[in-house]
């Protein structure tokens, strides 16, 4: 049962709680959560705990008719702390289960289940449970108002529906004037209209809350608005500030709960969210034992390492048959770039690492949240081209399980065709008969041969006749940025883009 909720003074330690509200995509959960990591808060999207809701619904056949059915399911659900801070696990019952509540079927269900009044009633508490301690922002659309209408500093990030719509718009790589993009606006105008004009908790800033409106603004001069007015929040605080002390949240089946304690300034997570260029003594030094330790396993050979351009942004379109893709591709083409540093995208678990963590945030490595990872992803990855980097992307997504290239997705294309990035196209030979899938380490018998083509740079707009249709110009960038790859590959490599290459063509040098 949940624990019975109870007002009482924190301790004069405890750290501010933050009501943070605004419209859709008005970047809550992206800028929150950047501004917890840089100062050292723990962070929360409200909308998860409706989401993990629903997908319990959705999973025991509770419909939005039975609203005593969908009260009885609260509590069994509860978020748990990812381990940098963010409470962005899904418990149901215990269990972990937050790859399911980002699906196609919880989208389409959770509004329904969110307006139900005796649903958000039920869930005040749960939401007043995570401020715990502190030291917290809370993100969503009523928090200021109804879920903690005392807490000490509420913040309304707000933008106009053309920037929001821009914003999204650009995040999906669609055409400013095309039907898609025109309808990202009604969509965000009806949602407006919804949220606004609902009976239970509707959308609207609290009378002392701080407004920050956001257009014309980056995500960076956003952050540091947030953080600077949570910072000066806290300064300013001359008292302890009342917060309800609800028992600690539930654990994973077999974990013992933890008492809630204020989180550490999480240091690592914060370099690896800053973009910097220049390559450092640790970047030169982990590309030096990256090539002493390939060749310990395999002979490299490597072709036109002199194509990759030494300004401007730059995509590294790699196929990914092995783990020894990453390693073998940034030993060498680091030390070819010069001054120059690769750009990563890597898991947000990955910076949990004691060692392995902190290299990566100082080398290039920044984190993705795969539970959120399509627009996050994109949209870091936008960030790093803007500025003129070298982003290195597989754009199949995943290693192939067979050796053979996989169909690709759109992303590299919209990327593309949104920053006008040149893309280098890098083929990888062999490298799965040294380091096969499911392996722990590669093996160096018997000696094989590793050989890496780069081709000739080339950006998307060249491949797409002018006038092709947003969606159909991304696909066929797609497949002809897939067959340059292709004809960097041997034959066996090839896989879904075989037709592309002529039987009796030889791989380009």
């Amino acid at each position: 049962m949940l624990p019975v909720m109870s007002s009482m003074p924190a301790p004069s330690a405890t750290r501010v709680v933050v009501a943070l509200d605004g419209p859709a995509s008005s970047g809550k959960s992206s800028v929150g959560s950047a501004a917890a990591a840089r100062l050292g808060l723990r962070f929360v999207d409200t909308g998860l705990i409706y989401r993990a809701l629903t997908a319990l619904a959705l999973r025991e056949g509770v419909t939005t008719d039975d609203v005593a059915g969908l009260v009885g399911l609260v509590d069994r659900v509860a978020l748990g702390d990812d381990g940098s801070g963010r409470l962005a696990r899904v418990l149901l019952d215990g269990d972990d289960a937050t790859a399911t509540v980002h699906t196609q079927e919880v989208d389409a269900a959770v509004s329904a289940v969110a307006r139900v009044p005796e649903v958000r009633a039920a869930l005040l508490d749960r939401q007043r449970a995570l401020t715990a301690g502190g030291g917290i922002i809370l993100a969503g659309r009523d928090i200021g108002t109804v879920v903690l209408p005392d807490a000490p500093l509420k913040l309304y990030l707000d933008a106009s529906v053309e920037e929001r719509a821009s914003r999204r718009i650009a995040e999906h790589g669609l055409d400013p004037e095309g039907d898609e993009a025109n309808l990202v606006r009604e969509q965000l105008r009806a949602r407006d209209a919804q949220d606004r004009g609902r009976a239970v908790a509707p959308l609207r800033a609290a009378r002392d809350a701080v407004v920050i409106s956001t257009d014309g603004l980056g995500f960076e001069q956003t952050v540091d608005l947030v953080a600077a007015t949570i910072a000066r929040a806290e300064t300013a605080a001359s008292a302890p500030v009342a917060v309800r002390a609800p028992a600690p949240v539930p654990a994973i089946k077999g974990e013992k709960p933890e008492p809630a304690a204020p989180p550490k300034r999480n240091r690592v997570l914060e370099t690896a969210m800053r973009l910097d260029n220049d390559q450092t003594l640790l970047v030169r030094m982990t590309a030096l034992v990256a090539r002493i330790f390939s060749r310990i396993f395999a002979r490299i050979h490597f072709e036109g390492l002199d194509r990759i351009p030494p300004t401007g942004p730059v995509i590294l379109a790699i196929n990914h048959v092995s783990n020894f893709d990453a390693v073998v591709t940034g030993a060498w083409i680091t030390p070819a770039l010069r001054r120059r540093r690769i750009h990563w995208l890597g898991k947000r678990e990955l910076f949990d690492w004691p060692v392995l963590g902190w290299i990566a945030a100082h080398g290039g490595v920044h984190p993705v949240d795969r539970g959120t990872a399509d627009v996050e992803a994109f949209r870091l990855a936008i960030r790093i081209l803007e500025a003129g980097y070298v982003l290195l992307i597989f754009p199949e997504g995943t290693r192939s399980p067979t050796g053979e290239l996989q169909e690709a997705k759109d992303g590299l294309a919209a990327l593309a065709m949104r920053t006008g990035a040149v893309i280098v196209p890098i083929g990888v030979n062999n490298s799965d008969a040294v380091w096969a899938k499911g392996r722990k380490l590669p093996s160096p018998f018997p000696r094989r041969t590793i050989s890496v083509r780069v081709g000739q740079p080339f950006s998307a707009s060249d491949l797409v006749p002018s006038g092709t249709e947003r969606r159909a110009a991304k696909a066929v960038a797609t497949a002809a940025i897939m067959a340059r790859i292709a004809a960097l590959l041997e034959p066996r490599h090839r896989g879904a883009y075989a037709s592309t290459i002529h039987e009796d063509a030889t791989p380009e040098p």
